[in-house]
């Protein structure tokens, strides 16, 4: 699977996850980049602690991540923050964990175990807890995607946004900042990328880290 995880991730909003299609020259969406789920694949339902075919349980598989830790991002305005993260199993979801089998379509597999993760930077932009899930991949690697809402863009002088500088008191929290993280297999600190999106659409990268 190696880069399929971090791809797929914003399938929809980040078009360079796409593959050449037939004769025709078009571009089109390669279905092992995306989930969920596709014809041929097989889920099964594991408790937290349960061996799974890929020879770790899902606690093993957060384990793996550290737990917690902290990394600097660097924002796109040219400031850096230091950011720690933390991840526990969402016991109170389930499944919390299943093994997704797609080896007869696209020879791989990997565990989604649901997590609650916890983001906090030090300039106060990130400061949430959020339901996610931890996908980790046959070879080793593991990668997550969480989401944060915004009533106000956090971001003006990066991406202005359509509703910059409306006054809109029933459009509820329009923007988010979507951070990626990735572990490469044995690794305890992420690397990945924050980006920006309005109302489904997506503005732009802000971080990386």
């Amino acid at each position: 699977m190696n880069a399929r995880l971090a791809c797929w991730a914003l399938v929809g909003l980040l078009m360079g996850c796409t593959s050449t299609g037939g004769q025709t020259g078009e571009i089109g969406a390669d279905p092992c980049d995306s989930l969920p789920a596709m014809a041929g694949e097989l889920r099964v339902d594991h408790g937290l602690t349960e061996p799974t075919p890929l020879g770790v349980s899902g606690q093993e598989a957060i384990d793996a991540t550290g737990g917690s830790g902290s990394f600097e991002v660097a924002w796109a305005n040219g400031t850096k923050s230091a950011v720690s993260w933390s991840l526990a199993a969402d016991i109170e979801s389930s499944p919390v964990v299943q093994h997704i089998d797609r080896k007869s379509e696209c020879a791989d597999e990997y565990l989604q175990v649901l997590v609650l993760g916890q983001v906090s930077s030090a300039d106060g932009i990130l400061h949430h807890e959020q339901r996610g899930e931890l996908y980790r991949g046959d070879d080793g690697a593991a990668d997550l995607r969480l989401a944060f809402s915004f009533e106000e863009n956090p971001f003006p002088d990066v991406y202005a946004g359509g509703m910059s500088g409306d006054s809109c008191s029933t459009c509820g929290f329009p923007y988010e900042l979507v951070v990626e993280s990735r572990w490469e297999a044995g690794a305890s600190t992420p690397r990945g990328h924050v980006y920006l999106i309005e109302t489904g659409t997506l503005l732009g990268e802000v971080g990386t880290f």
